[in-house]
Order: structure tokens, then sequence, then C-alpha cells
């Protein structure tokens, strides 16, 4: 039987694996050969690391679907605090990056240390850094915030003093207050002795009216008002028109 009477009574799909098999699958290990080329897909990390800033600026066009996919990532970031990598502080060499809300509901960064092998709690300090990096070719800088246990601190200050961020502490004395409220009151009293058009408010009593009592009923002039029938009314209303 001929290959064109054979396909005659198969149907589109057998029509093709008969063709595969016959043309292609001849020997083992042929199946590799169907296989779709998997080196150029790429998947959600893939894209937002490609594309993905640091900082991105208001003026940052987002032209293609993986730029606007990028940024709607770094939207969802938190960036108060940095979590870092100090791994390679020797060399001067620190990675930072922004919170994800996990960390924020966790902690990570303001309450606990921020080093990504840290889990300190305890005499946290505040730094300000000037991270310097390189994105798309170009060097950058960024002034950003790190909450550092004390041994992290050290490697992050190994090769330079950072900045320590401070938070001044108001205290605020009760007898000081007492004494300018003293002082603004006593000023208050004598500026209204000393000037000329200060002027005194009498309080007038107004006469009490006393209401003559009588002995007379309020009932006795009272004329009680004579009310019409439905009927009268009627022919009242009836009269009105034809008039």
């Amino acid at each position: 039987m001929s290959l064109r009477q054979q396909m005659r009574y198969l149907t589109p799909y057998d029509i093709h694996k008969l063709l595969i098999n016959d043309y292609i699958l001849k020997k083992p290990g042929d199946t590799s050969l169907l296989k779709r080329d998997t080196s150029q897909d790429k998947n959600d990390y893939d894209v937002i690391v490609e594309n993905h800033k640091f900082l991105w600026d208001d003026e940052d066009s987002a032209d293609t679907w993986e730029e606007q996919f990028a940024k709607r990532y770094y939207n969802k970031l938190f960036k108060e605090y940095c979590i870092g990598d100090l791994s390679r502080y020797k060399e001067n060499k620190i990675a930072l990056r922004w919170r994800v809300e996990k960390e924020v509901i966790s902690g990570k960064g303001q309450f606990v240390c921020a080093n990504k092998k840290c889990e300190e709690e305890e005499r946290l300090t505040t730094w300000e850094v000037n991270f310097g990096y390189i994105e798309c070719g170009e060097k950058k800088n960024a002034l950003v915030k790190i909450r550092l246990c004390p041994d992290c601190s050290k490697k992050l200050n190994y090769h330079s003093k950072k900045k320590e961020v401070k938070r001044l502490k108001r205290k605020r004395h009760v007898s000081e207050t007492n004494e300018k409220s003293v002082i603004n009151e006593t000023s208050s009293i004598k500026t209204t002795q000393n000037s000329p058009n200060s002027s005194v408010a009498e309080v007038l009593e107004e006469p009490t009216i006393n209401a003559a009592t009588s002995d007379e009923s309020p009932w006795e002039n009272h004329k009680p008002i004579e009310q019409k029938s439905r009927d009268e009314e009627m022919e009242d209303y009836l009269q009105s028109l034809l008039l």
C-alpha cells in the first residue's frame, strides 16, 4: 500500500505522526530535534532584572511592556530604609536594595538590623549613605538610609565614616512655661489699666414687670365662635360661585 493510500484513511493528526516517524524519527535520539528552543525564554524575574532601576524619576518614560512591568514592581517597594549585603565590605563593595512588603511587616531593616545575614534587634543606628552604583553603563549616586547594629556598623564604616542620623529630643520644662504664662498675664493686666481707651462695662438691671393680679376670670370676656354646619358651608360656597 502506497503512502497516499495510507493517508486517505487517516485523520490529520495521524498523518502528522506518520510523516514525523517516516522522515524525522529514524534513529534513537532524534526526538531532540522536536524540542522547542528555550534559550530565549524569559520569566518575570528575568524581565525585572534586565529593566530594573534603583531610582525611577518622574521624567523616565516606560516605552516597552518590560519597562512598564519593572516600574510597576518598583512602585510597590518601600523606600524609607534599605536592606544591605555587607559580605564584601573589605573590598569596599556593598549591595543595597529597597524593602518589600514582607520585610516591612516583620520589621526587617527598621526594627531588625538591615544586614541581610543579621537578626540583631538592639542598639540599632541609622546611617546616611551616599550610595554609588552603575546602572545601564552610567554611574549614579543616591542618598539612602540604613539601620545597622554595632557590629554591622563597623563593617559599613570600614573604609570611610558615614554620617549618623540622630533625632533631636525636645525637653519641655514645666517651670519655664508656667513663668511665661504668669508674665503674659501680668503684662496684659498692665496694658488694660494704662490704656486710655479702656472702658468699663456697666451691668444694668432691667426693671422687673409685675403683672397686675385681678380677681376677674380671663374667660369672662371670651365669646364662643359660632361654627357652621356642613350644609351651610356648601350653600355659602355655591353662592360665591354664582355671584
